[in-house]
């Protein structure tokens, strides 16, 4: 299964359907093994090829072990996508690197502007390990221009791509959270 958190700023993380919530290192492991046995999975090189196919802009980082439990398996970093220029590189899995292409290209993202992906540190105010730990998450602040903070209310054309992205992140992974779950984050213009 693939997943996206949207927040504030979108996140994007595969994980299961719904909120993964763990409290130890053995449990996430399991839920993260389980994970991978039920969604399709590109091996190291063929998810490599693909996104050779779609024209991105990567370097392979192969399996990247930070301090225990972070880490990413067959990770890469993105300089960019085809039709999609970034506002820095990413370090990602291949697998999301992917789910992350394909998604930008369903939605028309040519622009967008990023806070980061690859980070070993737990969710703020938890025990729990972030996606950003395990190169399955990035943080997006805004697509072609339109700003989550500012535009997501909006109900013109920005606001109504913006919702309509969410939308759509849901064909590419399983969990969406959009602005309204950090609601004390959106700034009204």
């Amino acid at each position: 299964m693939r997943a996206i958190i949207i927040s504030a700023l979108i996140i994007l993380a595969i994980t299961t359907t719904g909120y993964m919530v763990w409290s130890n290192t053995s449990l996430q492991k399991a839920l993260l093994q389980n994970l991978q046995m039920s969604k399709p999975q590109l091996s190291g090189e063929a998810c490599l090829k693909v996104l050779e196919e779609k024209k991105a802009s990567f370097s392979s980082l192969g399996n990247m072990q930070d301090k225990a439990p972070c880490g990413i398996e067959n990770a890469v970093r993105i300089e960019g996508f085809s039709t999609t220029k970034l506002s820095g590189p990413l370090t990602l899995s291949c697998m999301t690197a992917l789910s992350l292409a394909n998604w930008f290209e369903d939605i028309g993202a040519k622009q967008v502007t990023h806070m980061g992906s690859y980070n070993c540190r737990k969710i703020r105010g938890s025990n729990i390990m972030s996606q950003h730990s395990f190169g399955s998450a990035v943080d997006i602040a805004s697509i072609n221009g339109a700003s989550l903070r500012f535009d997501w209310q909006d109900e013109g054309e920005k606001g109504e791509y913006l919702r309509y992205s969410a939308t759509a992140a849901c064909d590419f992974f399983s969990n969406v959270l959009t602005p309204e779950q950090n609601s004390h984050l959106i700034t009204k213009t």
